[in-house]
């Protein structure tokens, strides 16, 4: 992954099923990434989100620090 052009990363989130790419990248469904997108846009608050996705807060601030630098891969939900 060290090679690979920037451009090319950028477009790893349109490629379902990918489960490895760099300990940088974090994984984040489909359904995650629209939850968490409602806590960046402040529609929905942080405990709720939390509580609906079952995970804690810092669980949750850590996906929203690699979608915030653009450092994840959306991956296909498991019941999808």
């Amino acid at each position: 992954m060290d090679n690979v052009p920037n451009s090319k990363l950028a477009n790893l989130h349109k490629m379902p099923g990918i489960k490895t790419v760099s300990g940088d990248y974090t994984e984040i469904t489909r359904t995650q990434y629209n939850a968490i997108k409602l806590v960046m846009e402040g529609k929905q608050g942080k405990t709720r989100t939390s509580r609906e996705l079952k995970h804690n807060n810092v669980w949750l601030d850590e996906r929203i620090r690699a979608i915030d630098e653009n450092k994840y891969y959306i991956t296909e939900d498991e019941n999808a």
